[in-house]
């Protein structure tokens, strides 16, 4: 488990070219936990093997997150790390707005989940709606509405209508930064070695508890207090009836029961948690999960359980879980639709434990495991492009229809 460290003032040997500015620098961090972007500042720690240390702007230090490079073990891993940082996007500005180029511009943009709940994810501008500015006290006030698709996050795939204030424009990455080059750098190093020893680097993607490095995160709590529209958000548990923190488990058996989840979650992690097992079509040889915290340590805690590369998570007849890319959140969880949860107080005599094993590397069964987790990320691609292609299709259609 990785540590987090107090402030930027910590003992840290970070490199430098010469140029503070550009160390010290802001970026923004698209989150493992929320899938939202965030701006932080980081540094890199060459002692120990190597570490990033990222602290995340306007938040308590309480909130760092530390990566260390040996735990990335395929180029890919570290190419979708990587990928999740970029410059600080800039906040468009009223008179600005007949510079955007509908079909195609990637924009960085607000979602209210609730007044105090606002994050920010990527979009593409689909269509510009123009209206004429207001001009107050030599103010100009842009009017126009931008129909955007939602490129990741909740609502990814989906259009939505947002006001000038509500987008940023994403910026062009050149040198992003020399401590995030270094640490790559000693990362691709460690990868290579590993290579070495064991003779060929995997190209499979890692299991999902959003790909990798969720099992060391000491994650920001979800949200973001933005430095782009200047407004804070209250870095605080939510409380109240209903909000949790969720995991969505996917290739989960039919006949797999709520209270065997929960035993073999207790057994293995000592985590209380709540369990639902989701309908399934008749189609489908498998089912999905919810497993359902009441804190963000147990979310974490169990991250790193089932994102552990050491080993893999299957039942009795062979069916590997994977955790579902994106579904990590606190939210509030409606669960009338689904069934009333099993706690961990209920599931004495109610189910087997041993219908779940952990099967660990170096062994046949691991092998097998990790030959099905291959497939099964081989299958997501798939669907996902599908789904894509799906809401092209489906938005082409409506865009076309004189009656919508």
């Amino acid at each position: 488990m990785l540590t987090s460290v107090n402030s930027p003032s910590s003992s840290l040997q970070v490199v430098s070219n010469g140029d503070d500015d550009d160390d010290d620098e802001e970026l923004e961090f698209r989150s493992y936990v929320d899938d939202a972007w965030y701006n932080v500042r980081v540094a890199f720690d060459g002692r120990a093997g190597g570490k990033l240390i990222i602290w995340y702007c306007n938040f308590p230090d309480d909130n760092d997150s530390v990566y260390e490079a040996g735990k990335f073990f395929t180029f890919e891993e570290l190419d979708d790390f990587a990928s999740r940082f970029r410059p600080v996007s800039v906040q468009l500005q009223d008179s600005e707005c007949r510079d955007v180029v509908a079909g195609g511009l990637l924009v960085c943009a607000s979602h209210a989940f609730t007044d105090n709940d606002v994050l920010f994810y990527d979009a593409v501008v689909e269509q510009v709606n123009h209206k004429k500015h207001s001009f107050a006290d030599g103010e100009e006030e842009c009017l126009c509405s931008f129909m955007l698709v939602w490129q990741h996050g909740p609502n990814a795939n989906l259009l939505t209508e947002k006001k000038i204030e509500s987008i940023c424009i994403v910026q062009s990455i050149q040198n992003l930064n020399p401590n995030l080059d270094s640490f790559i750098k000693m990362a691709k190093e460690k990868i290579k070695s590993y290579a070495h020893i064991s003779g060929s680097v995997s190209d499979a993607t890692g299991t999902n508890c959003s790909d990798v490095g969720v099992q060391s995160l000491k994650q920001a709590k979800v949200g973001r207090s933005s430095n782009l529209l200047k407004r804070n958000r209250e870095d605080a548990d939510f409380g109240g009836v209903g909000n949790y923190y969720t995991i969505l488990l996917e290739n989960v058996e039919k006949e797999l029961s709520p209270s065997t989840i929960i035993e073999f979650i207790d057994r293995q992690t000592s985590i209380t948690a709540q369990a639902y097992v989701l309908p399934s079509l008749s189609s489908e040889h498998y089912t999905r999960s919810v497993i359902v915290l009441d804190f963000q340590k147990d979310l974490e805690d169990l991250c790193g359980f089932l994102n552990n590369p050491d080993h893999f998570i299957v039942s009795s007849k062979g069916r590997l879980w994977v955790v579902a890319k994106n579904f990590l959140r606190h939210d509030i969880f409606r669960a009338s639709s689904i069934g009333t949860p099993m706690f961990a107080s209920q599931y004495v005599n109610c189910g087997k434990g041993d219908e779940l094993k952990v099967v660990r590397s170096g062994t046949e069964e691991y092998k097998t495991a990790k030959e099905l987790r291959d497939l099964l990320v081989e299958f997501t691609i798939h669907q996902e492009r599908l789904h894509k292609s799906l809401a092209f299709e489906e938005r082409k259609i409506l865009k076309s229809s004189p009656e919508l």
